[in-house]
C-alpha cells in the first residue's frame, strides 16, 4: 500500500525506470524531442514539488481580477472595458501549502482572442503543460466553452469551473444559469461543482455633486479560495503526478504507434512464420490436448517474438497469459475455435481408428480434415498476432509501471478528482481507436 507521502517519488521512481527501459533510438529520441523535452520539464516540476495553475476561457470573462482578486494583489492587468492579456504571464503564490514548495498563478489570452492559429495552439499547449485549470466563464456555457472543456478532459487536464461576474444575476437567475451548465456537461456523468465569485464587483454610488458612478467594491472570492487551498493541500502532489503520467502516456502511445507502424510489414512476415508452424502441427498430429497446448506455446512464442521486434518487454508468464485473455475475448480463439477442433479431431480419429477395417481406406478424407485444421490455425495465429499488437498499443500488463496503469491508479485511489475530470472511462474510451493501419 502507497502512502500518500509517497506516492511523489514513487511516481517519479516509476516513470525513470519505465524512461530507462525504453531503449529509444537516436531516430525517436530526435523525432520525439519536444514531448520528451516536455516530459523532463513535468517531472522537475514533480521532483521540485512545484504546482502550476492557470486560468483559461473566453476574452473577457474576467481571468486576470480573478487572479488579483485571489492574490490580493493588482499583478495582473485588467481592462474594464475588453480583455487585457495579449501574453501568459505569471505569479508565484506565496502561500504555505502541505508537501508543496511553490504554488504558481498563470494568467493567459482568452480563447478567442488569438488570431493566429499557431499562436493559439502554442497557447493551448501552454495550459496543458499546467497542473490545474480553472476554466472561467461569466454566463451560460457558450459552443466555444464546451468545445473547450471538452478538448480539455480529452487531454485528461483537471478543471474547476469558476461562474464570475454573480453579483449581476438574481438568485433565479444564478439557479437557472447553473442548472443550464449542468445540463450542457451532462457528459461528466455526475455533477460538477461550479464556484460561484465576483472578481471585480461594481455597485452605483451618488457623488457629492449628484452624478451616480459605478464603483468597484471588495470581491467575493472567498469561497473559491478556501477550495483551491483545500484542493492544493490535499491533491497537489496526485495532480503534479497526474501531469507527468499523462505526458508520458500521451508520449508512450506515440512511441508505439511509430514502432508498430515502422515494423508492420516485417510483423506480418513473423506471423506468417509461427501461422504455418502452427498449422503444420496441427495437421499432423491427431491428439486435440496436444494441439492446443503445442498453440499455447507457439501464440506466447509469437507475442515474445513481436514485443521484440516492436522493443517492448512482455516475458513469458505474461505471454501465455496475454494469449489467454485474447482467446477468452474473442470467440474464434475460444470456444468457437476448440468446438471445431474437438469435432474435427473426432472425425480424425475415428478415421484413423478405422483404417485397419477399411484397408486404409478411411485414411483417405482425413487430409481435408487436416487443410481445415490448418487454415483454422492459420486464421487463429493471425488473429492472435494482430491483437497482441493492439495490446500493446494500448497497454498489457499490471505492475509494469506503465504510465496509463499508474493514472488509472492514482485516479482509482483519489476518486474525488473525477469532479474536475470527468469520468475516466469516457476520457479513454476513444484513444486508441482507429488505429488499424497499425497492425499487422
Amino acid at each position: 500500500m502507497i502512502k500518500k507521502r509517497d506516492i511523489p517519488t514513487k511516481c517519479k521512481f516509476l516513470l525513470d525506470k519505465w524512461k530507462g527501459d525504453l531503449n529509444l533510438t537516436n531516430y525517436e529520441r530526435t523525432k520525439f524531442e519536444d514531448i520528451l523535452n516536455q516530459l523532463d520539464f513535468q517531472i522537475n516540476k514533480l521532483q521540485k514539488k512545484e504546482l502550476q495553475i492557470s486560468v483559461y476561457g473566453r476574452v473577457g470573462v474576467g481571468k486576470s481580477s480573478l487572479l488579483n482578486a485571489l492574490i490580493e494583489k493588482q499583478i495582473f492587468p485588467t481592462d474594464i472595458i475588453n480583455g487585457n492579456t495579449k501574453i501568459s504571464k505569471s505569479y508565484k503564490w506565496y502561500k504555505r501549502f502541505k508537501r508543496l514548495n511553490n504554488v504558481e498563478l498563470i494568467d493567459s489570452p482568452g480563447k478567442d482572442e488569438i488570431n493566429n492559429s499557431n499562436k493559439e495552439e502554442i497557447n493551448f499547449n501552454r495550459i496543458l503543460d499546467t497542473d490545474l485549470i480553472l476554466f472561467v466563464i461569466d454566463s451560460d456555457l457558450t459552443r466555444v466553452d464546451l468545445a473547450s472543456i471538452k478538448e480539455l478532459l480529452m487531454n485528461r487536464k483537471p478543471i474547476l469551473l469558476v461562474l464570475n461576474r454573480c453579483d449581476q444575476w438574481s438568485t433565479r437567475e444564478t439557479k437557472l444559469i447553473i442548472s443550464s451548465i449542468h445540463r450542457k456537461l451532462s457528459f461528466y456523468k455526475q455533477k460538477i461543482k461550479i464556484a460561484l465569485v465576483s472578481s471585480s464587483p461594481r455597485e452605483a454610488k451618488i457623488k457629492q455633486d449628484g452624478t451616480i458612478r459605478s464603483e468597484q467594491t471588495t470581491p467575493k472570492v472567498n469561497i473559491l479560495k478556501n477550495e483551491l487551498k483545500d484542493i492544493i493541500n490535499q491533491k497537489g502532489e496526485i495532480l503534479l503526478c497526474i501531469n507527468c503520467l499523462r505526458i508520458a502516456d500521451k508520449f508512450y502511445t506515440l512511441l508505439k504507434e511509430n514502432r508498430l507502424l515502422k515494423k508492420r510489414e516485417e510483423a506480418q512476415i513473423l506471423i506468417g512464420k509461427y501461422a504455418t508452424l502452427k498449422a503444420s502441427g496441427v495437421a499432423i498430429n491427431p491428439f486435440l490436448m496436444i494441439d492446443l497446448f503445442t498453440g499455447l506455446a507457439i501464440d506466447s512464442a509469437l507475442i515474445i517474438q513481436l514485443s521484440k521486434l516492436y522493443g517492448l518487454k512482455v516475458g513469458g508468464p505474461s505471454a501465455r497469459d496475454l494469449v489467454k485473455k485474447l482467446s477468452f475475448q474473442n470467440s474464434l480463439l475460444g470456444g468457437t475455435q476448440i468446438g471445431i477442433q474437438i469435432t474435427l479431431n473426432i472425425f480424425k480419429q475415428i478415421l484413423i481408428l478405422g483404417a485397419p477395417f477399411t484397408g486404409g481406406l478411411s485414411l483417405a478424407p482425413t487430409a481435408p480434415i487436416a487443410i481445415a485444421q490448418a487454415a483454422i490455425a492459420i486464421h487463429s495465429t493471425k488473429l492472435i498476432g494482430r491483437l497482441a499488437a493492439y495490446k500493446f498499443l494500448t497497454g498489457t500488463n499490471r505492475g509494469d509501471g506503465k504510465p496509463r496503469l499508474m493514472l488509472r491508479y492514482l485516479l482509482k485511489k483519489n476518486s474525488d478528482l473525477s469532479i474536475m475530470l470527468g469520468d475516466f472511462k469516457f476520457l479513454t474510451s476513444n484513444t486508441d481507436k482507429n488505429k488499424t493501419y497499425l497492425l499487422p
